[in-house]
């Protein structure tokens, strides 16, 4: 009969809990140092213990985010807790989905921009644009709260010191997409992306076969303001103009990517100080097997490789599968700015030049009776044969 396996009484009682095995409450309280079980219960441990550890992983590959795995494997006590904590008003209540807070209205302005201060998009992308002001450097992943750098107010006495750190808020659903239609042919996503100002972008989906292409915005208020854009100055692409309507559909924004977004996920990735491995035939191969995502471009500048995607959920799927991967597990990948955030360049009002008049010649006035007037030729021939007819010839 094979021995039964003697395990640690503290390594081994959550995975028990876990698969249902009941302790007794002396074991529960801990006045045992080790516990012996038979070798089918140690077995079914260890697989319990496997089959967690690849769900959780999975699940974190998939773009859920740790806190919500971490709340689902915990116990129906622990979880009942704390949505009771979550009831009190004390509390912020979270969304269903575990992100950042949505509200249906529009977030104030602020001097960070999408989890990320406005002064660290020059550290980002110093050598590639010049409309972002001088800060410090990015935010990492790991943040968990998005500051929203306003002075705090609150009723008179009360105390308040500095800012207050508050969670960016984000519409869930509003008038966000735009499209873009009578595209010229061969349009790529490049050219799009290219031409497009004024807000972050949640997502590029380009249709070549019907030539339009549908745009959505993080903000409401920044698809308004390209759409008044595009509409008073018109919108080229490829020498083309582009008519610019709204679309139909209306881009959704899922709760775990408003909470991405609030420490700082936008649609492009950078890898800090590439090296030869990290090609951008590489690269797409690497994340050729995402679905729906489009590597816009890759560019290497100043020792970093910049990747632009098409949407921003691909973007925090392919950072999470391309940080598994051991070629690039020592290197540094991060959110870079989107570009399309930028304004649009400031157009200087035109002064029109005050032509003097031109002083125009008077015309000599012609003759009337001009027509009547008969050629001088013409008028000594008569004249000559007048004079011959009135003259009479003597002869001697």
């Amino acid at each position: 009969m094979p021995q039964s396996p003697v395990l640690p009484k503290l390594t081994c009682a959550a995975p028990m809990r876990r698969a249902g095995f009941n302790i007794g409450p002396s074991e529960a309280n801990g006045h045992l140092s080790s516990i012996v079980i038979s070798r089918a219960e140690y077995d079914s441990l260890i697989s319990t213990a496997k089959q967690y550890g690849n769900l959780r992983r999975n699940l974190l590959r998939g773009g859920v985010g740790e806190e919500t795995v971490d709340l689902l494997s915990q116990d129906d006590d622990t979880i009942q807790t704390g949505n009771r904590q979550l009831a009190s008003p004390r509390n912020v209540n979270p969304t269903d989905e575990g992100g950042a807070p949505l509200y249906p209205s529009t977030p104030q302005p602020s001097s960070r921009v999408n989890g990320v201060s406005r002064g660290s998009l020059r550290d980002r992308y110093h050598e590639r644009s010049t409309w972002a002001d001088d800060g410090d450097d990015c935010n990492d992943d790991e943040d968990t709260t998005s500051e929203i750098d306003s002075p705090a107010t609150g009723p008179p006495g009360a105390d308040y010191v500095g800012h207050q750190a508050e969670r960016q808020q984000f519409e869930r659903q509003c008038t966000r997409t735009v499209q873009l239609a009578n595209l010229a042919e061969g349009t790529t996503h490049a050219d799009i992306t290219n031409a497009v100002r004024g807000g972050m972008l949640l997502d590029v989906f380009l249709r070549s076969h019907e030539r339009c292409a549908v745009v959505s915005f993080l903000h409401s208020a920044d698809a308004r303001k390209f759409y008044d854009h595009a509409r008073r100055h018109d919108l080229y692409i490829r020498n083309k103009r582009i008519e610019v309507k709204w679309n139909d559909r209306q881009f959704i924004l899922p709760g775990h990517v408003a909470g991405k977004i609030a420490i700082g996920a936008t649609r492009n990735l950078i890898i800090h100080g590439y090296d030869s491995r990290h090609t951008e035939e590489t690269i797409r191969e690497d994340l050729d097997h995402i679905h729906n995502l489009v590597v816009v471009k890759v560019e290497y500048i100043g020792g970093n490789c910049y990747i632009s995607l098409n949407s921003v959920h691909n973007a925090i799927y392919a950072r999470q599968c391309m940080q598994s991967r051991l070629r690039y597990k020592h290197k540094k990948l991060d959110y870079d700015v989107d570009e399309c955030a930028q304004p649009y360049p400031s157009q200087p009002p035109k002064f029109q030049k005050e032509v003097p008049p031109s002083k125009k010649t008077l015309a000599a006035v012609p003759n009337r009776f001009q027509l009547l007037n008969l050629d001088d030729d013409e008028e000594e021939e008569i004249a000559a044969a007048f004079t011959r007819k009135k003259s009479v010839g003597i002869t001697a």
